[in-house]
């Protein structure tokens, strides 16, 4: 089956590969400096040209450049090329083979093309008529006389346009037959074998001349190129040779439009700019579909039926199921890119087979495994596609393994099995990745927990008799522990800086060590660090754009290199913000801030989880006079608003859309006017800054309410699992006379571990975390900009959408503003080259329930060619819930 791996179907040009043609001299027009030219088979060979005519030279052809001889009167411009003799030019048996592409004039009786009279020793001379325009082989032997002066008639007998003339000397059968290619019409003659009288010359030493006979005052004028001489084996099939010269000039590789686009050598083809690269045509026949092998993306064939004058395009992967004509290719490539050619193979063996594959559902950080059912001939060769939800891989056995991230979402996985020949099955599937549920585990056990001391990597003492010991944590703060033992301890001596001292279960890394006297007795002050505090230094965090990102993956990101990992990461908002250079454990406390929820630190295992509320509810109360010793409830109103003014830098308000009213308010409170104002980014649209405006009042119009207690850890003396408590549970607190029954967050406890009774909490009645106003503000750029803008469309909600002020209020990559004369503006963003290209913008809804975008494009690629273009819309909830909505341009 073709390959269209060679010259022919690279540029049309003569392929030195050619089966059995065995080149001895090639000219491509080559120039090697001055008079001298190349030879394409020997470069350390040159040929030389005696220049006629002024208007003699070379210039861009179908093939390369080509040379133009004698092209205004050869009888007296009497230019020439010459091939100098050199051992083994002209054979001694076997056979001879003699040709060039030639574009002449006829103004001569006798028109050389290439000729060995020049000397006494000739062997071979090609040449046309003036007068008929015939074709003509003389073959001497080695007398100098001649065995055969023949001429040829053919079809295009006389034509002006590019042909091939070439002649082959069978040495040992004593023929000569010849051959012509027509370049316009694409078409190939093949001529009768004939007889030789005798033996053609074996020992002669005669130079090769182009377009000369200056023996006797004949010179030929026009142009030519390929000149070429070979000793062809019992292989070359000269008809076969003949065809695929004439197929070959479909070929576009050299020509002049391409001639700075293409770079051609016998092995390929390689773009120096983009380009469609033309290839030339095979005759091809199958009756069973053929499979097409090394076809670079973008790649078309073309099929015809009726030698060319007709072409159909065709798709690679659907070739009919039978076929007799012509076959060729286009294929587009970009600089750099390289063709070497495409196969075609009729299988012998069933395409391959891939069962379907199931929907999958997994949970964060979760493996899936399971074995495909398939069919293939041969080795099989798999490829999966899937975005970054989840990584998929297949071994070669078929074993499918699917491994879940922890970002939250539904994405297609597509698998895709190869054969040999490149036959392919696929299959697609939904891989959906939910939260993975957080299991809170007990609480600690602090009351009069032993304190451990270790000596460098294993405990070495407890400490029984501290005179302190109290644990402190906070919800997303700080987790530590502070200890107090009188200097004289007889463990003392193990109180190192970054050792371990361990409580409850828990293992704290002592960072300071102090010496302090409490009346009498010098004491031992030791502050350790839960050791998570480590990701405060293990390196530093690249900070980085996330767009519509989702929590779990910017933790992995943070936590890579660390030796940390995530956990369970089951808050779902999905935020745009940029994370500056930072270190991980700061890192960890921005993605906290911007999506909401509780970081949650297992230190033994070091995870790291962010989960919608960290904490439990088992029951746990504390009631005055039974375990609440110390109440204090603030009651704070220092920030407490009942009006909101709302405005952009800009100094735009939100009265247009608020009825005229430039503020927003509420007084279920109380009839206090409080004034406030919000102050927006420049640019913010009136309807986002009264949405926030709105939210805002509604937290500030009443009083922040918060409890400090002194609690008794009643498990103390119960010893009950039901009565014990930790940071981020729900407690309820219960004093009659206070006037307190409410349900309370633990936010923040200092735990005595040796007096539990003297424990103190902070309790609050906000309940969960919804991230940072800035993250959640739908309206707030995150482009940097402080550009003011007044150019809004009215009922346009994107801002700057003409471009006037260039890039202000979007983000992008890759993208240019340029100028443009079109009706739309005087402005215009621009993408070109490569790769994906983007602008984006965050804006905020208005009170419509329908959308429109739309856009004035223009494009200036290659014909035919259309970009790839998508508007994408990702819609927040007020949950934090999403839906991304595509819209394919093109």
């Amino acid at each position: 089956m073709p390959q269209w791996s060679d010259r022919f179907a690279y540029s049309g040009e003569v392929p030195l590969s050619w089966p059995d043609l065995n080149p001895v001299a090639l000219q491509r027009i080559a120039p090697a400096g001055g008079s001298l030219y190349y030879d394409a088979v020997d470069d350390t060979r040159t040929w030389e040209r005696i220049p006629g005519g002024a208007n003699d030279g070379y210039t861009d052809g179908y093939w390369g450049l080509h040379m133009g001889v004698n092209t205004v009167d050869p009888a007296e411009d009497q230019g020439r090329f010459e091939l100098a003799h050199f051992d083994g030019l002209w054979p001694t048996g076997g056979r001879l083979l003699l040709g060039l592409w030639v574009r002449q004039q006829y103004t001569m009786s006798f028109n050389p093309l290439m000729s060995t009279r020049a000397g006494a020793d000739p062997v071979v001379y090609l040449s046309t008529s003036g007068s008929s325009g015939r074709i003509r082989h003389q073959v001497y032997d080695d007398a100098g006389d001649l065995v055969l002066d023949q001429y040829e008639d053919h079809p295009w007998v006389q034509t002006t346009s590019y042909q091939f003339v070439g002649m082959l000397v069978d040495y040992d059968a004593q023929t000569s037959q010849m051959i012509s290619v027509e370049r316009a019409g694409r078409r190939a003659w093949t001529g009768p074998v004939r007889d030789l009288s005798g033996a053609p010359a074996t020992s002669s030493s005669a130079n090769l001349d182009i377009f000369d006979l200056r023996t006797a005052n004949y010179w030929t004028g026009g142009a030519f190129d390929e000149a070429l001489v070979a000793h062809p084996g019992p292989g070359f099939d000269l008809e076969a040779f003949a065809e695929a010269m004439a197929h070959g000039q479909w070929a576009n590789g050299q020509d002049e439009d391409h001639l700075d686009t293409f770079e051609v050598t016998e092995d390929g083809v390689t773009a120096t700019e983009a380009g469609t690269l033309h290839t030339g045509a095979e005759q091809v026949t199958w009756e069973k579909q053929p499979v097409v092998q090394g076809a670079p993306d973008g790649a078309t064939p073309y099929l015809s039926e009726d030698d060319g004058d007709t072409w159909e395009e065709a798709d690679p992967a659907e070739l009919p199921e039978t076929f007799d004509g012509l076959m060729r290719w286009e294929i587009p490539l970009d600089s750099g890119d390289e063709f070497t050619g495409i196969t075609l193979t009729i299988p012998e063996d069933p395409p391959p087979e891939l069962e379907s594959i199931g929907d999958i559902t997994l949970r964060q950080g979760e493996l899936h495994t399971e074995q495909l059912e398939f069919q293939v001939s041969g080795d099989p060769e798999w490829s999966a596609t899937a975005d970054r939800l989840v990584d998929v891989n297949v071994t070669e056995d078929g074993t499918l393994t699917v491994a879940a991230g922890f970002e939250v979402d539904t994405g297609s996985v597509t698998i895709t099995l190869a054969d040999e020949l490149g036959r392919t099955a696929s299959r697609s599937f939904t891989a959906t990745v939910e939260a993975r549920e957080w299991e809170e585990g007990d609480p600690p056990v602090y009351p009069y927990a032993p304190v451990i001391l270790w000596d460098d990597d294993q405990p070495a003492a407890v400490v029984i008799d501290p005179t302190e010991a109290v644990v402190t944590t906070e919800v997303n703060g700080e987790h530590t522990f502070e200890l107090s033992i009188p200097a004289s301890h007889r463990h003392a001596h193990l109180i190192r800086a970054e050792r371990i001292v361990e409580v409850a279960g828990e293992r704290y890394w002592i960072r300071r060590i102090s010496t302090a006297r409490t009346g009498r007795q010098p004491v031992l002050e030791i502050y350790a660090e839960a050791r998570f505090y480590e990701l405060a230094t293990a390196g530093e965090v690249t900070g980085q754009d996330y767009t519509q990102t989702s929590a779990g993956q910017a933790m992995e990101d943070v936590l890579e290199g660390t030796g940390w990992s995530v956990g369970v990461a089951n808050v779902t908002t999905r935020r745009s913000y940029e994370l500056e250079d930072t270190n991980p454990l700061e890192a960890l406390r921005t993605i906290q801030e911007q999506h909401g929820g509780d970081l949650v630190f297992n230190n033994a295992d070091r995870t790291v989880s962010l989960v919608t509320r960290e904490g439990r509810d088992r029951g746990v109360s504390f009631f005055a006079q039974r375990g609440l010793s110390d109440v204090r409830r603030v009651e704070d109103t220092t920030s407490l608003v009942t009006r909101i003014y709302a405005r952009n830098e800009d100094g735009t308000t939100i009265a247009e859309v608020n009825d005229g009213v430039p503020y927003v308010e509420d007084f279920s409170y109380t009839d206090d006017v409080r004034e406030a104002t919000l102050t927006f980014d420049s640019g913010t649209s009136p309807h986002a800054m009264l949405d926030r405006a709105l939210d805002a009042v509604a937290r500030r119009s009443r009083p922040d309410v918060s409890y400090e207690l002194t609690v008794s850890d009643m498990s103390a003396v119960t010893d009950r699992d039901i009565d014990r408590f930790d940071v981020g549970d729900l407690v309820t607190v219960i004093d009659p006379e206070l006037g307190v029954d409410d349900k309370q967050r633990i936010v923040a406890m200092e735990y005595n571990v040796i007096e539990p009774w003297r424990s103190e909490v902070t309790l609050s009645a906000k309940l969960r975390e919804l991230g940072s106003e800035d993250a959640g503000n739908a309206s707030s750029m995150t482009t940097g900009s402080d550009v003011s803008t007044f150019d809004l469309v009215p009922f346009n909600l994107l801002l700057n959408s003409r471009f006037d002020q260039g890039l202000a209020h979007w983000a992008s990559s890759g993208a240019e503003i340029v100028e443009t004369g079109q009706g739309t503006g005087d402005y215009a963003v621009r993408f070109a080259g490569s790769g994906e290209r983007w602008i984006e913008q965050t804006i905020a809804p208005d009170n419509r329930e329908d959308y429109a975008f739309s856009f004035d494009i223009d494009t200036d690629g290659p014909s035919g060619w259309t970009p790839d273009l998508t508007v994408e819309a990702v819609v927040e909830y007020e949950d934090g819930s999403t839906d991304t909505i595509e819209l394919e341009l093109s």
